[in-house]
């Protein structure tokens, strides 16, 4: 233990020279050398001034959870309610896509620290996350739409001016895009085309898509608490925003390249994503008006797909509707009646015939009274599937 203690300190007085030599080694050196020493805190206040190697030391320590760092949970779960504020903090700083997992794996955080670091650092996705489970749906919307207009805006650039890195999978984007674009023409693609993740190696593709995605999953779990007019202000801000630059795409002049249509393409794709999420959270009738009126003068063709989808919907529910209505129209006391009038069989029996079978019946050992060989005969003129319903009338 004393040597192991001597390694620590000797190693924290050389730091800087470690991290200057090789800083990525250096980092592996602390987070397996040093996740056993008995006091972390004094390791953290060193590691300070090295924000990388901090992280992962807190990462060690916090996400991997090895038991042997810990005498027992309690303590583990000390040292974590005394640096997970920091180690939120240091995510938003190096690695912000890794702060929203971490936050949904980890409900018990403090709520507002947490909120306070990811809207410092401008990280959307989490902050949208935190923000939804204090209810404050307003703002809620205004970051996510505001973020999703961000991110449409950097999509398109990419279509229209792609860095030479993004070129290669950018054209596998593209060549997606054609595929599902001719089997959507053919009203049958195939089952690969149907299937294709078409933004898959494109992360702005992927930032569009999973705003939606993200946008659904909320009203799915918030449907009894958003108002109906939040839920109206989240979808049709979702699509209005994809459908100006659908309109923007197919007003351009001159001559198409391959680029520009796979670009129209993954409008459309994100429009159809939009529309599922409006036809399943608002009103049909109502998102009918209201594309009505705010997509008056548009090109007919953008509109094709999207109101097709919402009229099928009405019709669905038109369907749904004329069932009930029969249903409930119908004269269900009628039925009943004909099936009980069916069962009811009457057996008309003379006093002198009912007299002459109770004599012809006397009781004998088995203890058999007289007069069962009169319901045994009257049973016999009941119909099976009448169950056992039958009437004896004595004249």
């Amino acid at each position: 233990a004393a040597g192991s203690a001597a390694l620590v300190e000797a190693t924290l007085q050389r730091l800087l020279k470690l991290v200057e030599l090789d800083a990525e080694r250096c980092a592996v050196l602390v987070c397996e050398q040093f996740a056993n020493v008995a006091d972390h805190s004094s390791v953290l206040q060193r590691l300070r001034g090295y924000p990388k190697m901090e992280l992962q030391y807190l990462e060690t320590l916090l996400v991997r959870r090895k038991l042997g760092h810990w005498k027992d949970s309690d303590e583990h779960q000390r040292f974590f309610d005394a640096h997970v504020v920091r180690y939120v903090e240091l995510l938003c700083t190096h690695s912000p896509t890794a702060v929203l997992p971490f936050i949904m794996e980890n409900e018990a955080l403090p709520l507002r620290e947490c909120l306070e670091l990811c809207r410092r650092f401008d990280v959307t996705d989490a902050s949208i996350h935190l923000l939804e489970r204090t209810g404050d749906f307003p703002l809620v919307l205004k970051l996510l739409l505001g973020d999703y207009s961000a991110a449409l805006e950097k999509l398109h650039g990419t279509f229209a001016e792609p860095p030479e890195s993004a070129r290669p999978a950018l054209a596998r984007v593209v060549k997606r895009l054609s595929a599902i674009a001719a089997a959507r023409g053919q009203d049958a693609g195939s089952k690969e085309a149907s299937e294709a993740l078409w933004w898959e190696g494109l992360p702005d593709a992927r930032r569009c898509v999973g705003l939606l995605e993200q946008a659904s999953e909320m009203s799915a779990r918030n449907s009894n608490i958003m108002t109906e007019a939040q839920l109206e202000e989240l979808w049709f801000g979702l699509l209005r925003r994809t459908v100006r630059w659908q309109e923007q795409v197919a007003a351009a002049q001159g001559a198409k390249t391959k680029r520009q249509v796979g670009m129209a393409s993954a409008f459309e794709e994100l429009v159809s994503q939009a529309m599922a999420g409006l036809l399943a959270f608002l009103s049909l009738p109502r998102s009918l008006k209201w594309i009505c009126e705010e997509f008056g003068p548009s090109r007919l063709g953008i509109w094709r797909g999207p109101v097709r989808s919402l009229l099928s919907g009405l019709n669905f529910q038109l369907g749904l509707l004329c069932a009930a209505k029969a249903v409930a129209a119908q004269d269900v006391v009628k039925p009943f009646s004909a099936v009980k009038h069916r069962g009811s069989r009457g057996l008309r029996l003379a006093p002198g015939d009912l007299a002459d079978a109770a004599a012809a019946d006397p009781p004998n050992d088995a203890g058999r009274m007289p007069g069962e060989a009169v319901a045994a005969v009257a049973l016999t003129f009941v119909p099976a599937e009448v169950g056992g319903l039958f009437k004896v009338r004595l004249a």
